[in-house]
């Protein structure tokens, strides 16, 4: 059997892998009530509504009275969480914090905001996004999992495919260290998850519990793979095994296709393999470049052919990760605009250019300077530079993409936008619930349900809705409301043509002598 079959294998088994239905990132698309809304009467329930299906890692309420109720009955059913409510919830401003995980492997938290009677000073909510410390920690640890997978398994398959005999002791030392650097990162990256799903500390990572949720979650066997595809490797650096060395390099690759972002993305018969193969291909381009450095600083004009060996193959590997990488970029992006209106898109062009730099030094070397070993002296020193450069490079790129851990691609924040966005503006004479649809720039619709100050009926002789965004030049738009048949009032033609936060007035003449208005702000998505 030809290494290429083997890879072709390998190739079917990640394709093979169960991969669910996700939409990569959850994201909370309704809740009833709405965040802002004053009722009248305490809610039996809650109902969250997202644009996959989640899991429920923490739910807490915290009430008027700042009593934190943590012990809450739910269900889940396809897309929609409900949370039963206690009985006898006090008057005023409630908080309910939540974080759930999506099928990507990521936790999402956030917290729904509702008044019961009237709102009053908000209960401090408990906070639902990634600490600080917590995120350096997880950000550390991917890229010491993502050093370990290349330059571990890619390593072990680079000294017995290409290096051979020639590899030298000094290198096989130095890939044996990134495997136990991955294979730790691995363990450790799995309590960090779980931290993180669960909203905790870093010192709560002496306890069971962040260790058991993090296993539970998609990243879990994200985690039991790499460590078996590193020690794959780690046997296959002992003995020479060429189909071990294949099998821990398709193991990393199949790693990286099991949890995150490009991964869960639809459809998946696409992006899984696409991620099997970019991760793969840039395993065994990253994982040569320690072990050919030290052959060439060590055997110098002899290591020509190894170094001929490896760009030979390199040709073909940067191909295959090319391609995949394009794949993964159109799905993930999805409109050019979104490289510079989004962190991740910031990222994905920070990583692109270090990508340029890597494949322009990989050019060099196979078009300059790997002819000019045959110089005894220059040729192996400039190559060398070279290939330090690469490595450089190669940890930069690395560290880029550890940080899509905290950007959601794209493609899972234009899911919230296209949502309606509501919220409730209440003041003594007068409440409003208004409702922007799309919630996103662009030709939008505003609809209104008007009711007085203490929830009585209000018919209104005239409603005008005024928009503005001074931070972005645009001066106030007024537009007058029309009545609809079923009693509510609507604004149509409206165009939003920035996001971000607009400034919102309803002006409500409730009689010829009285006058409401009403104001807050507004966040509109790209």
């Amino acid at each position: 059997m030809t290494w290429l079959s083997r890879i072709l294998i390998c190739f079917a088994l990640a394709c093979l892998v169960p991969t669910g239905q996700a939409e990569a990132h959850a994201a909370l698309v309704e809740a009833v009530p709405a965040d802002g809304a004053v009722v009248a009467t305490a809610p039996s329930s809650v109902r969250l509504r997202f644009n996959e299906p989640v899991s429920l890692l923490v739910i807490r309420l915290i009430d008027a009275k700042g009593v934190t109720h943590g012990d809450l009955h739910h269900e889940a059913r396809d897309q929609a969480i409900t949370i039963h409510l206690p009985d006898g919830l006090p008057q005023g401003t409630q908080v309910l914090s939540y974080r759930v995980t999506s099928s990507d492997g990521h936790p999402v938290g956030g917290a729904l905001v509702f008044s019961i009677g009237a709102p009053t000073a908000e209960p401090a909510p408990q906070a639902t996004g990634t600490r600080s410390p917590l995120a350096v920690a997880i950000w550390l640890a991917r890229l010491a999992l993502y050093v370990g997978l290349f330059a571990g398994a890619g390593g072990a398959f680079f000294a017995a495919w290409i290096g051979r005999e020639a590899t030298t002791p000094s290198s096989r030392t130095i890939v044996r260290a990134a495997i136990g650097i991955g294979i730790a990162a691995a363990v450790l990256s799995v309590g960090l998850q779980g931290l993180d799903a669960l909203g905790e500390q870093l010192p709560t990572l002496a306890s069971l519990h962040p260790w058991h949720e993090g296993f539970r979650t998609s990243f879990g066997l994200t985690a039991v793979t790499a460590i078996l595809a590193l020690a794959c490797a780690w046997i296959a650096l002992r003995g020479d095994m060429k189909t071990v060395a294949l099998i821990g390099l398709g193991g990393a690759g199949l790693a990286l296709a099991l949890s995150g972002h490009a991964s869960a993305a639809s459809p998946q018969w696409l992006t899984r393999p696409s991620v099997f193969v970019h991760g793969m291909a840039a395993a065994f381009w990253v994982g040569a470049l320690v072990p050919l450095a030290l052959i060439v600083h060590e055997k110098r004009g002899a290591s020509l052919p190894i170094v001929q060996r490896f760009s030979d193959w390199a040709v073909r590997a940067v191909g295959l990760m090319v391609s995949a990488g394009v794949i993964l970029s159109v799905v993930q992006l999805e409109t050019p605009a979104a490289l510079l209106t989004t962190d991740y898109g910031r990222v994905f062009l920070a990583k692109m250019l270090a990508v340029m730099g890597l494949v322009g030094l990989a050019a060099l070397n196979r078009q300059r300077l790997t002819p000019m070993l045959r110089l005894k002296e220059a040729g192996p020193r400039h190559l060398l530079r070279s290939i330090v450069g690469e490595i450089g490079l190669a940890v930069v790129i690395l560290g880029l993409v550890a940080t899509w851990r905290f950007t959601p691609p794209p493609r899972a924040l234009a899911v919230l936008p296209a949502e309606p966005v509501k919220m409730h503006i209440h003041a003594p004479a007068a409440m409003v619930e208004l409702t922007l649809a799309p919630g996103r720039i662009g030709p939008a619709t505003a609809s209104l349900s008007l009711m007085t100050g203490d929830f009585g009926a209000l018919d209104p002789k005239e409603v005008t809705v005024t928009l503005a965004k001074p931070d972005a030049g645009i001066e106030p738009m007024q537009r007058r409301a029309a009545r609809t048949p079923d009693g509510t009032w609507r604004v149509e033609g409206l165009v939003l043509p920035v996001p971000g936060r607009w400034q919102v007035r309803v002006d409500v003449l409730v009689s010829d002598f009285e006058k409401a208005t009403l104001e807050d702000t507004v966040e509109i998505h790209p």
